[in-house]
């Protein structure tokens, strides 16, 4: 009997073990505690750059002729007015020709008129007549000529505005085509910087560009990209800015070519409608590159997205939306549909 009882005892005792175990292994597994960020709370991109104001409208006088400088009429800085003189070239040579060339015109335009009165006379051929037109017609030209080459020793200025450069000094030779001043018309200013070769993608995400100005500090202005030119050196790319900002009015009267400013760029996901991500959340398989997206059931789901870089940094050209959930750590330890627990980074 007390065998009965006994055996009895070790039935009941493996029934129950069983039965423990089974329970065990049916239980659901914990949440797994991930780190997470929300997409539109990813942050923004905000660069400085240092820019140098220059005159919309300038020009780099010269003469179109070499010669010896005889006058130079201006300073750095100096306002001058439209057709004001600026320098002036010895013109002996070049009114030696102008009076050779008056005085062949003069010959030729007497023998002309001549021959005409002789035709009408009969007492000359048409054919003489032609042959006088004929060099009546080329002294005429050559003395325009001569005309305007004497006109070209004196420099004058195209338009109001000041010299913010004199490259050369009195009783210079100079060549035809040598710069002599720099011509500016202070009324419309534009914005220089250069952008480094790694901010290029900044070129092809909307952004918001200010300028400050150092002689307004403190006073931000809205601004525009007006053109810019990718160099092929990797000096980087020159940008030209233009003020947008109607508040820059009042202010247009203190700024003049040469000074100086800050040129700040900013691009953040409420203008841009794309996202910086962290390093962290991103994972590259097979070339591809995937976060893992929580979804709001608590659920992980490996999603493919398409990055591009800027200074280190990954924006997400698409793939994700605002308000979107992403794992930012342990990433290589999560599986596919596997319930996690967020923590906010």
């Amino acid at each position: 009997m007390y065998r009965i009882v006994g055996c009895a005892t070790i039935i009941i005792q493996l029934l129950f073990s069983c039965g423990k175990k089974d329970a065990v292994s049916t239980a659901p597994s914990l949440p797994r505690p991930v780190k997470v960020v929300k997409v539109e709370a990813l942050g923004s991109i905000n660069r400085q750059y240092t820019g140098v104001v220059e005159a919309t409208e300038f020009s780099v006088l010269a003469f179109r002729l070499p010669g010896t400088l005889k006058e130079m009429n201006v300073q750095t800085g100096q306002k001058v007015k439209k057709d004001q003189i600026i320098a002036r070239l010895k013109p002996i040579d070049y009114q030696l020709q102008y009076e050779t060339a008056q005085t062949n015109y003069q010959t030729a335009k007497s023998i002309y008129e001549r021959t005409k009165r002789l035709l009408a006379a009969n007492a000359t051929a048409v054919q003489n007549l032609e042959i006088a037109e004929a060099d009546y017609i080329r002294a005429a030209s050559a003395l325009n000529m001569s005309r305007r080459t004497l006109d070209y020793t004196i420099l004058k200025a195209p338009f109001s505005g000041f010299i913010e450069q004199k490259y050369v000094d009195n009783f210079e030779e100079v060549q035809a085509g040598q710069a002599i001043v720099k011509l500016v018309n202070p009324e419309e200013v534009e914005i220089h910087f250069t952008l480094p070769e790694a901010g290029i993608p900044l070129l092809h995400i909307p952004c918001k560009i200010f300028v400050e100005f150092d002689s307004q500090g403190g006073k931000l202005f809205s601004a525009g990209i007006k053109e810019y030119i990718y160099a092929s050196d990797g000096s980087g790319i020159p940008i030209t800015l233009e003020i947008t900002d109607d508040q820059f009015a009042p202010y247009r009267k203190n700024v003049f070519p040469g000074f100086s400013c800050k040129v700040t760029w900013v691009i953040d996901n409420m203008i841009a409608e794309k996202f910086i991500i962290p390093a962290s959340a991103l994972q590259t398989i097979n070339g591809k590159e995937y976060v893992w997206l929580i979804e709001p059931s608590g659920f992980a789901r490996r999603h493919q997205i398409q990055t591009s870089r800027l200074d280190g940094r990954i924006l997400v050209e698409s793939g994700l939306n605002s308000h979107d959930i992403i794992a930012t750590a342990g990433l290589s330890s999560i599986r596919e549909g596997q319930l996690v627990s967020m923590v906010q980074e």
